[in-house]
């Protein structure tokens, strides 16, 4: 749980790989975000982490599709029966405990990259700040991201202990407790 930025797309030409972890080595080291550049068998590309942020990855299969490395060490449940296969190719970053500005420099740099480097690019953000620019509506959503997890902790912290209970059993009035408090669609 915590507010996230969701993104897929391709390198407009592998060619360009080499340039782009440049520039984003240039500005995740302006901006002291630690970059990281990955160049292996599998994947190649660069992360950076802005400080409370996960990392956010810009890598990319032998296909030029964009991927985080976290997802290749777990491509085996992308089978299908338990996963849309191609939600291997969709990278996620929490930014939640990285805060408003943050989210916003992401952002910011995800359009710029995108612009200049990627095709097909494609980004969900649950700040809504990629689709509108909106400071106050990314604020709001922050907010109401803190509220939830809040709330979350407090049910728990509130949860008495049941004498011989079992983890399922914990795990299933916990459910009963989530739903009833935030109905079924949450």
């Amino acid at each position: 749980m915590g507010l996230s930025i969701h993104y897929s797309g391709y390198i407009r030409n592998k060619e360009l790989i080499h340039q782009l972890i440049d520039e984003v080595k240039d500005i995740s080291e302006t901006l002291g975000w630690a970059p990281q550049i990955i160049n292996d068998e599998e994947i190649k590309g660069i992360s950076f982490a802005p400080k409370g942020s996960e990392p956010v990855f810009l890598t990319f299969n032998h296909d030029g599709r964009l991927l985080s490395p976290a997802n290749i060490l777990v491509k085996d449940i992308y089978d299908d029966v338990r996963f849309d296969k191609y939600l291997i190719f969709t990278t996620s970053t929490k930014t939640q405990y990285a805060g408003q500005e943050a989210h916003i420099a992401i952002i910011k740099l995800l359009k710029h990259i995108s612009a200049k480097y990627l095709s097909r690019f494609e980004l969900n953000d649950e700040g809504k700040y990629w689709e509108t620019g909106d400071e106050k509506i990314l604020l709001n959503q922050f907010k109401n991201y803190n509220a939830a997890i809040d709330s979350f902790c407090k049910i728990i912290e509130e949860l008495p202990a049941v004498p011989g209970e079992t983890a399922a059993s914990l795990c299933d009035r916990l459910e009963n407790i989530l739903k009833e408090k935030f109905g079924e669609d949450h």
